[in-house]
């Protein structure tokens, strides 16, 4: 199945509450698009106060995908700063 691609102002959110930008190895975008990796949600329209601000005291939720889903801690290998579509 092949669906278009996350804009590249997304933040992933991982089954394990970790947000991820786009082109981190962790995850496989196509996969996760296409639902073949469930139990991801994602945040489109992102900004760089949403990717800083991630942690315990300011979880961001998934606003699609797995909605149930929200970013306590941000992944130590995406870069720090953000850098949509990456």
């Amino acid at each position: 199945m092949t669906t278009p691609p996350f804009p590249p102002d997304t933040i992933l959110i991982s089954p394990r509450s970790m947000a991820h930008q786009l082109g981190c190895w962790h995850n496989d975008e196509a996969k996760v698009r296409s639902g073949e990796h469930p139990g991801w949600g994602w945040v489109h329209g992102a900004t760089a106060e949403q990717w800083k601000g991630v942690g315990e005291g300011r979880p961001l939720p998934a606003a699609h995908g797995d909605t149930s889903l929200s970013a306590t801690v941000r992944c130590t290998t995406c870069p720090g700063e953000w850098t949509p579509g990456s």
